[in-house]
């Protein structure tokens, strides 16, 4: 049973969504499998040791190595389910505990959380009593924020996980935290996004949610109902954590770009990494500067223990919340 759930925000000003992106940075104390062992995974036996392969962005190199020498043109369905079935075998493999980086995270109190991990060390974080591998409880605290006349008749959303989420009843917080999987979830292989195709559709989808709440946004005023993911992205606070950014995820350089463009919000994009920066990371963020981000190191040098600038870069994430909020919160009081 799907959680009947609004988020509603201002365009500008303080009330804004606060919104935490975390990558798989966070999981690695949780003995996550890395993106190079889920790679191994996918590929095909006679693919296995093309050293030429690595240079190539990762969605395009998972269509490589997936991909058979001698696969017809266009595609039979057998190909394609067969890449579907090596997909859902590698998904059995990852981890779903959580650890104490994560375990932090319901203590930020964010509005929303979204992750481009597959697994459910997320939500182990914030449900420890509760087992996401569960068709059940997935379903219990499953949201769709699709309004009723776009749902009649439609299934629930599997493969572009846009509407949906699962909601966390903060108790000190009545609006609680939605947990967003924008890259899909190991329980739902056909919506994983990997290959490069996958990112293209995906793409194409934020594009139509941009164009949705940029229409309702143009001359609005108060607060405005928000019905996807992109949608918050483009409005709201966004905290970068234990996510690299990397040049081939290009659905959320895109995003990044359109919210810079966005003269309705005033929303800002914070993103934490730790020194020191070598030539590739320093080019890195001179990028997301150019797309509207602002860097920060929450304190951390070359000597900082990994553990030590996590936990002081969710710090400074939880006091920056803080300062967003406290005016709305303070007019409403």
């Amino acid at each position: 049973m799907e959680q009947q759930i609004a988020f509603r925000y201002p365009l500008r000003g303080p009330g804004r969504g606060q919104i935490l992106l975390i990558g798989n940075g966070l999981e690695y104390k949780s003995g996550q499998r890395s993106w190079e062992e889920l790679v191994r995974d996918l590929t095909l036996p006679e693919k296995r040791g093309m050293g030429e392969a690595q240079h190539l962005p990762f969605p395009l190199r998972y269509e490589l190595l997936s991909t058979p020498f001698q696969v017809p043109n266009p595609m039979e369905r057998r190909d394609i389910l067969q890449e579907e079935r090596r997909l859902a075998k590698a998904m059995k493999k990852m981890v779903h505990t959580s650890n104490p980086l994560l375990e932090q995270l319901p203590e930020l109190h964010m509005d929303h959380v979204f992750t481009t991990n597959y697994s459910y060390c997320l939500e182990h974080a914030f449900f420890p009593r509760r087992s996401f591998e569960k068709r059940g409880t997935r379903s219990k605290f499953r949201f769709d924020l699709r309004e009723a006349s776009e749902k009649e008749g439609k299934k629930r959303e599997v493969q572009y996980r846009l509407h949906t989420g699962y909601w966390f009843p903060d108790p000190d917080r009545p609006q609680g935290t939605a947990l967003w999987h924008i890259h899909g979830e190991s329980s739902v292989p056909q919506g994983i996004i990997l290959g490069h195709d996958r990112y293209g559709r995906l793409l194409a989808r934020i594009v139509g949610c941009c164009q949705e709440i940029g229409k309702r946004a143009a001359g609005a005023e108060g607060e405005l109902p928000f019905f996807s993911w992109p949608s918050l992205f483009l409005f709201g606070d966004v905290y970068i954590l234990g996510f690299g950014f990397d040049e081939c995820e290009f659905d959320l350089w895109w995003l990044l770009r359109r919210k810079q463009r966005e003269h309705n919000g005033d929303g800002k994009v914070y993103f934490y990494d730790k020194p020191p920066f070598d030539p590739q990371r320093k080019t890195r963020h001179l990028l997301l500067e150019a797309n509207g981000a602002e860097i920060r190191t929450a304190g951390a040098d070359a000597a900082t223990d990994y553990d030590d600038f996590y936990a002081a870069a969710i710090r400074d994430i939880g006091r920056t919340v803080e300062e967003r909020r406290r005016p709305a919160e303070e007019d409403k009081a």
